[in-house]
């Protein structure tokens, strides 16, 4: 009979002992409906509500300890919605994920959850079938968003332009959509320009700006003459106009009676006009263009323009002893976005939206 000597006999019994732990953990918690069904599923019984999303206990975490990661609390469901360019509808819910604030996007068979910590985004992707979830982390600094410091220069005030949006007549929506066609250079899928440039910003304008309506984003790709103009120019954005306004949208036609819409063009490059990240027609006033290579505020920003928020508004707010943020309209790219528009910004935007009046 052959001797097993003791390093190999050690070897055998650490193998044992590591395959018999995994067998009990594997059977003391087995895995239930995948995070997607449960949250689905949760809907039903009404909100607030907390499911587990599944999440191995301590990934991400310091050894020893328990992360927040493993519930997920849903607040509420937004009123706003969003459409993607393949015609699906994306529902919004105001949640709490890891202990921070976040907003969760359903849509097909996804469910996506993203936050914001200062100049990075965490994104945590769940798929209906599929146990876990997918983690993204995007430094949202990158390049300045052009050459100069500052994001744009102030639009125009034309006397000649609407000075507010339209009274809505009985019968008609007072619900704000955003047209946001993405350029055929822009390699993001829907998902990721939705949750980078978007989510945050229509939880912010439910919430806070515009608490009378809802606020619709619809997203547009692969439209000749307006996915794929030329830009980088003087003149881009009054060229791309020409087409924007002959455009009829297949879910917005103007028989649906929507009196507020304004209509963005996202691009790769880092400037839509000479020195320029950003530009709107006027203040306010109803097109824009926005680069998407820099600060995730621009598209904000520029559509801030045509509500008629201005950079002289603007705030840059300490928030800590050695901290600081800039609010959405601030003239120079921000190092760290507020996320958020100022006061005196947000009453010059419900001016010019009839927040509350025109019923």
């Amino acid at each position: 009979m052959k001797i097993m000597d003791r390093g190999r006999l050690r070897r055998s019994c650490l193998a044992l002992a590591f395959a018999s732990a995994s067998t009990l953990a594997a059977s003391s918690n087995p895995p239930g409906p995948d995070t997607v069904a449960r949250f689905d599923a949760v809907l039903a019984g009404g909100l607030p509500a907390t499911i587990a999303t599944g999440q191995p206990p301590g990934l991400g975490s310091p050894p020893g300890t328990t992360p927040p990661a493993g519930e997920l609390t849903i607040r509420t469901r937004l009123a706003s919605r969003a459409t993607f360019s393949d015609g699906a509808t994306a529902e919004l819910y105001d949640v709490r994920f890891r202990g921070d604030d976040a907003v969760a996007v359903r849509h097909g068979d996804s469910l996506r959850i993203s936050s914001i910590d200062g100049q990075v985004m965490h994104t945590t992707a769940f798929t209906s079938g599929h146990g876990l979830p997918i983690e993204v982390h995007t430094p949202l600094a990158g390049l300045p968003a052009s050459e100069s410091d500052a994001l744009d220069e102030e639009p125009p005030r034309d006397p000649d332009e609407l000075s507010a949006d339209p009274v809505a007549d009985e019968g008609e929506s007072r619900d704000l959509h955003v047209l946001a066609f993405v350029h055929d250079d822009v390699v993001l899928d829907d998902d990721a320009v939705f949750e980078r440039f978007f989510a945050w910003w229509v939880k912010r304008m439910e919430f806070d700006v515009l608490e009378d309506r809802k606020v619709h984003v619809h997203l547009r790709r692969t439209i000749p003459g307006l996915t794929d103009p030329s830009y980088g120019y003087k003149g881009a954005l009054f060229h791309w106009a020409r087409a924007v306004r002959e455009y009829t949208d297949p879910d917005l036609p103007a028989s649906a009676g929507i009196r507020s819409i304004r209509s963005i063009l996202l691009v790769k490059g880092r400037e839509v006009e000479p020195r320029a990240a950003g530009i709107a027609d006027h203040q306010p006033g109803s097109l824009a263009m926005a680069s998407i290579a820099g600060s995730i505020v621009v598209p904000a920003h520029e559509i801030g323009h045509t509500m008629g928020a201005s950079h002289d508004h603007a705030e840059r707010r300490f928030t800590g002893p050695f901290s600081t943020c800039d609010t959405i309209m601030y003239r120079v790219d921000p190092t760290v976005p507020c996320k958020a528009y100022s006061l005196p910004n947000v009453r010059l935007i419900r001016d010019t939206m009839r927040y509350k009046r025109g019923y």
